[in-house]
């Protein structure tokens, strides 16, 4: 897989701790960036994983990369005509079903050594700070009714937070392209739905109080089409909220760093009003989405990224 291996190399330009909150060489918790606190129950490492780790020295981030390149070289055999049009893509960044694939192993990769990142249970290792922004962010979603669509929900550790917040689990459906997420969300919260799914594929059904994108929104180059799929899920008075516990300038980075995973930044507030207005939607006062925030919070989001816009 020679001829792959400069274009491996951009896909992983920041290395995957570029995807995570923390870096995990000095035993602190981690977590998906954006994504929450930790599942309440953790896999094992598989034996593949194992192999791979040991074969690294126990160096996780090393172990990562191996699995990541192992999954492309698989793609390579099982799917050429994709594989090719990864390799080929214009500029190196891929579009559509290409994309999916990346995005789909890139995640893959990641959640394959989650149990070995010393995740804490529960939300034991979270910061204050971090506890107050993921209940913002589960409080804004879940203000708008109990039936929440989350998209990109990697291993479900927003879930408890939301239904905190008071979302019904009944009601939840959690979908990413990752089939290792789901199994380990589906593992870790049996009482709760979730899907490997490609969002843009999924028809439009207008049940949902909310479309929640959470860590989410920069794997999709078109956000208008983003937008308007969210917008097309959720019912007359829903929500479409978009959030990074880490903020814009995070996530400018991973763009900066990984444009071909990371395919756009989050938006600005001049962005979200044209959206807003293609797609019937009314973009909510900051205060609205994040009160009571001390300094009051802001569409920006430099730091601290949720927006919610309502369906008209």
């Amino acid at each position: 897989c020679c001829r792959a291996s400069a274009w491996i190399l951009i896909a992983l330009a920041a290395d995957p701790a570029a995807a995570l909150a923390a870096s995990p060489r000095k035993g602190k918790a981690t977590r998906p960036s954006g994504f929450g606190a930790a599942a309440s129950k953790q896999t094992s490492l598989d034996a593949a994983a194992k192999r791979l780790l040991k074969e690294a020295g126990g160096d996780v981030d090393a172990a990562q990369e191996k699995s990541f390149q192992n999954a492309m070289r698989a793609l390579s055999r099982s799917e050429p005509e994709l594989f090719e049009a990864l390799m080929e893509a214009k500029g190196g960044l891929p579009t559509g079903a290409a994309h999916a694939k990346l995005v789909e192993l890139f995640w893959d990769a990641v959640a394959a050594y989650i149990p070995a990142r010393q995740r804490s249970v529960g939300e034991s290792g979270m910061s204050a700070k971090a506890r107050r922004q993921i209940d913002a962010i589960a409080g804004c979603a879940a203000s708008a009714g109990p039936a929440v669509l989350d998209v990109g929900c990697g291993d479900g550790a927003l879930l408890p937070h939301l239904l905190r917040a008071g979302a019904d689990a009944g009601r939840y459906l959690g979908i990413d392209l990752s089939a290792r997420m789901v199994a380990a969300a589906a593992a870790a919260h049996p009482a709760a739905t979730f899907r490997r799914a490609d969002f843009l594929e999924l028809d439009p059904s207008g049940e949902y109080d909310c479309c929640l994108l959470n860590g989410a929104s920069q794997f999709f180059a078109d956000q208008s089409c983003l937008v308007g799929a969210a917008a097309a899920a959720v019912r007359s008075g829903g929500r479409v909220v978009i959030a990074h516990a880490q903020g814009a300038a995070f996530v400018a980075g991973e763009h900066r760093g990984n444009p071909a995973v990371a395919r756009s930044c989050l938006p600005t507030p001049a962005l979200l009003e044209s959206l807003a207005e293609e797609h019937g939607l009314q973009v909510l006062p900051a205060e609205e989405c994040a009160p009571g925030r001390t300094p009051p919070h802001t569409l920006e989001g430099h730091d601290f990224y949720l927006v919610a816009l309502r369906k008209k």
